[in-house]
């Protein structure tokens, strides 16, 4: 069974109840047993002291009479405050007090001696109870026993037991108290945290997350404050990402614009350079030369730049890997022998077998992936190119350098547009190698280790 918030404070208001009662019942059945024992104690002074009057009013021997009267006295303790034998006439013959032997006995005390022949035995006298028990012995009438009985003792229990009920009030009190602070800082603790949490996120901060220790109404808060902490996360990110694609839009609209306006004195240019170069020396063709070199390379680059805004076109067909890949490698083959770089081939695919892709597209992107192996040994070095098949029945070329590689934190943006770890370039040769692997169903991922090299993986499904 889940301790939910709300069977707790239940449980809570029910033990701290059941204790009150625990303990009320407790201190009444104590009050109760101490007021039993006292007027047991007391009737049973009483018993002995009428039973000593009784054999003090019999007694013929005045010896006898006087080690009763010591008794009597002895019985005289806290609860009975004084005991007389009164005869027929009303008058004091013993008496506990021995100032009044000898006394008549009080206007009151006459009277209620004649109540009590007619059955009414007691009188109250401020604190004090007066009681008259009439002694007949065989017949004849002998006296009266008069008790003068304080109720003080009594008294004094009553109060304590009242004593007693409010000090267990105030100590449930105090528990109770005590119990709801606890109850309090423990469950207003976790709602401050949540409320810390959300000026945090209302001032910015979306990376803040509640720890979850609790198993009740809390922790659902909790886990709900976490799962909107994400979903706002997420909604900047593709905010972010929606900004970014609205400005890369309007930058490549006007990056376009500008790269038709470069490339059309650039033909003039390059036709110029042509004219010029039929009528001049040979040290000037040769600085003409490296002007055209320099006019076709950056038409390379707008080109490249206006290829990478323009929607694809996939047309796939049945193609032998192989070839494509001999055919890819017969582009830089020469330029791979100037540089000193071998390439080996570890072709694992059937000769037979066939892939469905766009033949111009892909070849595009192995011929990129070489170019930046190339660039990336300088020195001379190796590429390896492997093709095969996965587990899953999916299509993996991969080419692997041995050149500089490429530093950890460059990795996560080594696809981006226009980003570039060279001095030379647009930064666009990845970036449109993975659209165009990602058009045709498939990813394409970048190991690097700097110092030791790189490597590019196509998965394309069948």
């Amino acid at each position: 069974m889940q301790w939910t918030l709300n069977k707790k404070l239940i449980f809570i208001m029910v033990a701290l109840s059941a204790t009150m009662i625990s303990m009320i019942l407790a201190f009444n059945l104590y009050s109760e047993r101490v007021l039993y024992m006292t007027l047991a104690s007391k009737m049973g002074r009483l018993m002995d002291s009428t039973r000593i009057a009784i054999e003090e009013m019999t007694s013929k021997d005045k010896s006898q009479r006087i080690s009763l009267l010591r008794d009597l006295k002895r019985l005289n303790s806290e609860g009975i405050r004084e005991i007389n034998i009164i005869d027929a006439s009303t008058k004091i013959t013993a008496s506990t007090n021995p100032g009044k032997v000898g006394q008549t006995t009080t206007k009151d005390i006459t009277e209620l001696i004649f109540k009590s022949e007619l059955g009414e035995f007691v009188s109250k006298e401020g604190r004090n109870y007066n009681i008259i028990i009439p002694v007949v012995v065989k017949g004849e009438h002998q006296g009266y026993i008069h008790f003068v009985i304080s109720t003080d003792d009594i008294a004094r229990i009553l109060k304590a037991n009242i004593l007693s009920r409010i000090m267990a009030a105030l100590l449930i009190l105090v528990l109770g108290t005590l119990g709801a602070i606890w109850l309090a800082s423990r469950y207003t603790r976790p709602i401050k945290e949540v409320v810390q949490a959300a000026r945090s996120v209302a001032a910015g901060d979306l990376e803040t997350e509640l720890s979850i220790t609790e198993k009740d109404e809390i922790r659902e808060l909790k886990e709900s404050f976490n799962q909107m902490i994400r979903r706002l996360s997420d909604l900047r990110k593709l905010e972010e990402r929606v900004r970014e694609t609205e400005h890369l839009s309007t930058i490549g609209e006007l990056s376009r614009t500008i790269a038709h306006e470069i490339r059309n004195p650039l033909n003039f240019i390059s036709l110029s350079v042509d004219h010029l170069m039929d009528r001049s020396d040979q040290s000037s063709r040769e600085l003409l030369q490296r002007i055209k070199q320099e006019i076709r390379r950056l038409d390379t680059l707008v080109g490249n730049y206006l290829s990478y805004g323009k929607p694809l076109k996939i047309t796939k067909r049945p193609v032998d890997l192989r070839v494509l890949i001999e055919d890819t490698l017969s582009l830089v083959r020469a330029r791979a022998e100037r540089a000193g770089i071998a390439i080996t081939k570890d072709y694992q695919l059937d000769p037979s077998f066939k892939a469905p892709v766009d033949q111009e597209l892909i070849k595009t992107c192995l011929f990129n992936i070489l170019l930046n192996a190339f660039q990336a040994m300088p020195d001379g070095g190796t590429i390896r190119i492997t093709t095969r098949k996965n587990s899953d029945g999916e299509v993996i070329i991969s080419i692997r350098d041995s050149g500089t590689g490429v530093q950890k934190e460059d990795l996560d943006r080594i696809f981006e547009p226009f980003f570039t770890t060279k001095q030379k370039g647009l930064g666009l040769g990845l970036a449109m190698t993975k659209r165009v692997v990602e058009e045709h169903g498939g990813k394409v991922t970048f190991e690097s280790t700097e110092g030791a090299g790189s490597t590019v993986t196509f998965t394309m499904p069948l």
